[in-house]
This record gives structure tokens, C-alpha cells and sequence, in this order.
């Protein structure tokens, strides 16, 4: 039986209804070549922790079997019980996770195998008819030992093995089976020589370096050893060996996607002198903002030269409809403010998650912009789909310019930030903002709505934006000081307005992600609407109020929390000397614009968070229950 046949691949990939989104982020890492395995896996792991880390493993072949270990929490104490019970071999699988079915436990910790223990299977997804399958292979005699739905994977192939097909096709019928979204890792007794791969919906990448081979869940899990990688797309399969890698698309076709070279470093992935990845991303941002202004600005002129759209269809757009989750929502409301402001064109944003659902009207003159750090977020993706489906063009805002949402956009701009490891976004926030601002210039000079004049005072102020932010950074042990009083308390309140309303969000989400403090950020205007209940002496109120055209309304709302015993932390231009005197805590930050205020007032709210975590013995780039990116709905 010839397996690359399209007739014979045609029939085992039969049509069925697409399966809801609801893949999670964990981390894959494969590697077949002369290096020693389990270092190899170990520092790729180590590389993705911050895709899950409620359990760690991983399946070597040796000596042409299949050897496993496991680990409940970090990836330290995987590599505490390999110091005891090390690994050997040049091929294997592993991976980290982030809990969807079944709790965090050694059971059901992957590597999954099958009952004769000779395949070994890792999973990023969501296989959504799991429960039937199980049922259907514990009729066939199949016994069960975690809660996961992962598990299935390993006895379908199994299955496919005992009726006599070749591992090739054993691995295809499964996949066949199995309803949902994945990305996913095999190695089996039966093709000692060979790692077999898969994607549905998750990234998955393959990488080479030097006579050796990689699959991997993100880039950063390669760059010491790859040189440069294949990104996967949908509904494409197949296996490495030391010799290669064989990909195949669902008609059994043999495809030759292009090979494009890792710009990551290692130094772009690793903590350097700092303790935290966070703590250095947000030291990064004056940095990234100069690599951008160099790429984005002439004397005159912003310059997209990756943005697709010509300037005689983005003169004709009359509406923007900005969907997104978490910060790059947050990110999308200053955009939203940038657009009606700078380019005069009515925007709206909205949840990606909640977007799509409630039928979003197509109009000839719309725009749909979705933003994300990785590319990779389920809503956002599903939001864009729908878009599509509606016959609107889609812009994105991307980090990762090799990701799904690159390649399925009409347009994209590109945030160059450089890689974001740290799970709470820092970098990428302000590098989304800086992009959403370029960009609503650049078509508001399009337009011929903004005056020559105008843009250049903007752009001035943007210009100064790199000494300004290593002004604030300089802050940080008045910072300090600010967390040591906020590590005890339990509920925090943010308020900002206009373009720093978004701020107060951002601030507040900060906080809770890595703190674990409970935080909510308002709108100034809405705090006699219901949240001033919340403020007693054991609440504070952090203010953001700047100078410009709000800031006596912030005042008033300091004034409200004051007479409610509410210890205020200012957020305020040097030299505001009467909210100074009013505020329990401040920090300044250098004279800008309004508009451009929010670009700053990131800094300290970022730095805050930082410091308030550390002082409660938070682990800052491992937040519980969080991942660097949700791809599931």
C-alpha cells in the first residue's frame, strides 16, 4: 500500500463540522540529532514555560524504547527528578502544561502512553470528542489512567498499529479521528528513527540546526540550536528524522514549505541581569521605542512598508471596528481615541470574544483591525474569521509576523517589539499603542484631515518618548516604596479618563495578574456610580492625572475618595504640586501631550505591579492559572 497516495489519504480524511475553538497553551519541544536528549529538551521546555507550567515531561527512545518521565509544577522539579533518573538517547518529546481536562497531577502530566507503554503522545488542544473515543477503545479492551483527553491519542494509534498498518498510516487514522483543535508530538517503538508531528488550530513550528532536527510549540524553544524553521500551517502532518523532515498535506501530498531564518538571539529570550523576564521587558521599552522610530520615521513622514493596504482604500475607510482580549484591548481603546481624534474616523472596540457573537453589521467602508501579541489568540482569530466571512478586510497588529493572524489578514503591521516572554505584556502594550498612534496619523495625513502642523507637534512628542521613559525608570525606588504599602491590602481601585481611562484598566489588570490582588479600573466620571461604595481606608485609589484637559475632574475624584478615608496613589506631571500635597504616594511623570500620556503613565503602573508582586513573594513570570496566550474561546 503506497501511504502518499492522494487516493488512499483522500479517504482516510473524510468532512466533518468544524469543531468549536478550544485549544490551550502548553508547550511542545521534539529533537532528533547527535545532541544529548534530555539537555536538549530540558532547556527547550525551560525556554516555554511560559506557555504552562502545571506539570512537565518527557519520552526519549532508547534503545528503541519508549522511556518516560514526569513532574507536577515547574520544569525544576522535572530537572530535580532527571539529576536522580536521567534520560538517554538522540530522540524525544516533551512538555509542559497548562491544565484544561483534569487536574494538575503526575497522572495527568504528559507524556501520554498507550497500555503496552510503546507510544508516547504530547498535546497542545482540545480533542473534543475525546469522551466518545474513550468509550468506544475501553469497549475495545483499552484501559485508562488520566482524566485527560489527550490520552486517546496514544491507544487510537495503538489501535491503527494491531490491525496491521504501517505507523505512517496508524498516525494519519488517528489523526482522522480525532475532532478539535491540536498540535501534537508522537514517537513510537515501531518507527524508532522517525518524530512524528501534527497541527489543527495550535502553532507548531519545525526547526533545524545543524544535522538535527526540532518541533516546537514557539521559537524561542529552538533559538539555542536552530538556525531557522518551517511554521506549520493548519491540517499539515508528517515526521522528522535525523536526515529530514517529510510534511504532507491531507491528500497525502508531499509540500515544501519555505525555511525562514530565526531572527531571535539567545540574549532576546534570556533574563540577562535581571530577575525577572518582566522586570527586563519593561526596562526594554525605551529601546524597542527607538528600534520602531527608526524604522517608522523619516524628518516628515510615518512609513508602513509592510502594510499591504494602498493609500487610495484606506482613504476610503469610514469605520474601524478594533476587536481584541485583555491588554491589546486595552491597547485598542487609546487606538479607538487615536482614530476618531487624528484621522476622523468613527471606531469602535470590542471583546473578540463577545464580538462575533452578536452579529457585527458589514458595511463597504469598514475596516476590521485585530490586535495580538502572539497571533495566535482564539478569539481574536475567530473574530477575524468572522470578519472575513462577511466580506470586511482585516488589518492586524502583530508581534509575531509568522503567525496564523499574519497569515490569514488582509494587512498587517507589525509591532516590533521583539519576543515577549514574560506573561503579563508590558513591551508589546506600549509598542501596540505607539503602532495604533502611527497609524492613525499616517491616515489622517492620507485624508488630508490632519494639519502639517498638528502632526508635527505630535510627532516631536513622540520623539522624546525614550528619554522620557528612562526618566520614569529611574523612579523606581519611590516605586518601591508605593508596593511596600500596597503587598497588604486586598482590593485596589484605578481611575483615569479619556485616554487614560484605558490606562486604569490596564493598571488594574497588571495588578491582579501577577499580585493576585484584587483590582478594577474605572472610568473617573462613573466612580459615583457605584464603585466609590468599594473605598474605605483599606481600599486605595490609585489616580492617573496627568496634565491636559481632565485632570481638574481627577482632582474631584481624589477629593470623593479622600472623604471616604481612601489612600490616594498619583499618578501626576512633575511639578503638580497640589495633587502632590493631596496624595498619600505619587510618582511624575515628564510634561507631554494628553493624547500621549498613556505611552508614560504604562511605566509606572507596570513598575507597580512589578514591585507589589515581588513583595508578596509572587513568582512574577509564572502566574497561576495564567499562560502567555489563550487559545481557547
Amino acid at each position: 500500500m503506497d501511504f502518499h497516495s492522494p487516493a488512499i489519504a483522500s479517504s482516510l480524511f473524510c468532512s466533518r463540522p468544524a469543531a468549536p475553538q478550544k485549544c490551550r497553551m502548553c508547550g511542545i519541544v521534539g529533537y532528533i540529532g547527535p545532541k544529548s536528549i534530555e539537555s536538549v529538551l530540558l532547556v527547550g521546555l525551560q525556554k516555554l514555560e511560559y506557555r504552562g507550567y502545571d506539570s512537565a515531561g518527557m519520552a526519549v527512545m532508547n534503545s528503541g524504547e519508549v522511556v518516560t518521565r514526569k513532574a507536577v509544577g515547574k520544569i525544576a522539579e522535572l530537572e530535580k527528578q532527571l539529576k536522580n533518573q536521567p534520560l538517554i538517547g538522540n530522540s524525544g518529546i516533551a512538555h509542559t502544561r497548562w491544565a484544561t481536562h483534569g487536574e494538575p497531577s503526575m497522572i495527568n502530566a504528559h507524556p501520554h502512553v498507550n497500555s503496552e507503554k510503546n507510544i508516547a503522545v504530547v498535546h497542545n488542544g482540545i480533542f473534543e470528542n475525546y469522551a466518545k473515543l474513550r468509550a468506544e477503545l475501553i469497549d475495545d479492551g483499552h484501559v485508562f489512567l488520566s482524566e485527560t483527553d489527550t490520552e486517546v491519542a496514544p491507544h487510537l494509534m495503538e489501535k491503527y498499529l494491531e490491525e496491521g498498518f504501517s505507523p505512517e498510516e496508524a498516525f494519519v487514522r488517528m489523526l482522522k479521528r480525532l475532532e478539535g483543535q491540536y498540535a501534537l508530538a508522537a514517537i513510537s517503538e515501531k518507527a524508532e528513527k522517525k518524530i512524528f508531528f501534527a497541527r489543527k488550530g495550535s502553532p507548531l513550528i519545525i526547526a533545524r540546526g545543524n544535522n538535527e532536527y526540532l518541533i516546537a510549540s514557539d521559537v524561542p524553544a529552538v533559538v539555542p540550536i536552530a538556525h531557522d524553521a518551517i511554521y506549520l500551517e493548519d491540517d499539515q502532518w508528517g515526521y522528522i528524522t535525523t536526515e529530514g523532515v517529510s510534511i504532507f498535506n491531507l491528500a497525502g501530498e508531499a509540500i515544501s514549505p519555505e525555511w525562514k531564518t530565526i531572527s531571535f538571539s539567545v540574549e532576546d529570550v534570556d533574563k540577562g541581569e535581571y530577575e525577572y523576564l518582566m522586570l527586563k521587558e519593561i526596562y526594554e521599552q525605551p529601546d524597542v521605542f527607538e528600534k520602531i522610530f527608526k524604522e517608522r520615521l523619516d524628518d516628515t513622514f510615518i512609513h508602513f512598508p509592510e502594510l499591504k493596504f494602498g493609500k487610495e482604500y484606506l482613504a476610503r475607510v469610514g469605520r474601524i471596528l478594533i476587536q481584541a482580549c485583555g491588554t491589546s484591548l486595552n491597547a485598542g481603546m487609546i487606538g479607538r481615541m487615536y482614530l476618531e481624534q487624528y484621522a476622523h474616523i468613527s471606531a469602535e472596540t470590542d471583546y473578540s470574544s463577545e464580538w462575533r457573537y452578536r452579529n457585527p453589521l458589514a458595511s463597504g467602508d469598514s475596516l476590521v483591525v485585530g490586535i495580538s501579541q502572539s497571533g495566535e489568540t482564539a478569539d481574536t482569530l475567530a473574530g477575524m474569521r468572522e470578519a472575513k466571512a462577511k466580506f470586511m478586510r482585516v488589518l492586524s497588529f502583530l508581534n509575531n509576523i509568522n503567525s496564523t493572524m499574519a497569515r490569514e489578514s488582509d494587512a498587517m503591521i507589525s509591532l516590533m517589539a521583539g519576543p515577549e516572554i514574560g506573561v503579563a505584556s508590558t513591551k508589546a502594550f506600549t509598542a501596540q499603542v505607539i503602532n495604533l498612534l502611527f497609524f492613525s496619523l499616517y491616515v489622517g495625513s492620507i485624508k488630508w484631515l490632519l494639519p502639517a502642523e498638528e502632526r508635527s507637534t505630535v510627532l516631536n512628542e513622540i520623539r522624546a518618548l525614550p528619554d522620557k521613559m528612562r526618566k520614569i525608570l529611574k523612579s523606581h525606588e519611590r516605586i518601591k516604596e508605593i508596593a511596600e504599602f500596597l503587598k497588604d491590602k486586598n482590593d485596589t481601585i484605578f481611575l483615569g479618563r479619556t485616554y487614560n481611562y484605558p490606562s486604569a484598566l490596564e493598571g488594574a489588570l497588571k495588578l491582579k495578574e501577577i499580585s493576585y490582588i484584587h483590582a478594577s479600573g474605572y472610568a473617573g466620571g462613573e466612580f459615583k456610580h457605584g464603585p466609590l461604595a468599594l473605598v474605605s481606608d483599606n481600599v486605595p485609589v490609585v489616580i492617573i492625572a496627568p496634565q491636559g484637559e481632565i485632570r481638574t475632574k481627577m482632582i474631584s475624584n481624589l477629593k470623593e475618595a479622600q472623604s471616604r478615608k481612601g489612600k490616594i496613589i498619583s499618578i501626576i506631571t512633575e511639578g503638580d504640586e497640589e495633587i502632590k500635597k493631596e496624595s498619600d504616594f505619587y510618582v511624575e511623570i515628564p510634561p507631554c501631550l494628553e493624547s500621549i500620556s498613556p505611552l508614560l503613565v504604562a511605566i509606572p503602573l507596570q513598575l507597580l505591579a512589578y514591585y507589589t508582586a515581588i513583595g508578596r513573594g509572587c513568582d512574577v513570570d509564572r502566574p497561576r492559572n495564567l499562560a502567555k496566550s489563550v487559545t481557547v474561546e
